[in-house]
């Protein structure tokens, strides 16, 4: 059960890495995952925080359409079905010291994959 928290952990660290992105080709440099108190709100609580931009995704698509970053968006939305745990919700709690550390990890690696494909 730990080893699946933890990879739970990297996966919303690199879900948040990706609707952060998404959000903000959508609304652009002022978009509310950028924010550090946002982050570690999120960070801790990933259900309680992570499912409303998920319910976004769409609307975040859709404006960084309009604002001519449509192709961009879009690879990183077809990436988020990839970046969520099978079979079940996100985790409710990440409070221990080495989740917070995954979530981070998979943030970073996550950061550095759409830095690579060229999304940013």
């Amino acid at each position: 059960m730990a080893n699946d928290l933890d990879a739970e952990a990297h996966l919303c660290g690199r879900l948040y890495a990706a609707l952060a992105e998404l959000e903000r080709l959508g609304e652009g440099g002022n978009h509310s995952l950028g924010r550090p108190d946002v982050l570690r709100k999120l960070a801790l609580e990933p259900s309680k925080h992570l499912t409303k931009h998920l319910h976004l995704a769409g609307k975040y698509l859709l404006a960084a359409r309009n604002r001519g970053q449509g192709a961009a968006a879009a690879a990183v939305f077809r990436s988020l079905p990839d970046l969520l745990p099978a079979g079940r919700g996100l985790p409710g709690s990440l409070r221990d010291t080495a989740l917070q550390e995954r979530f981070h990890e998979g943030r970073a690696a996550q950061e550095a994959a759409l830095g690579k494909a060229g999304a940013r």
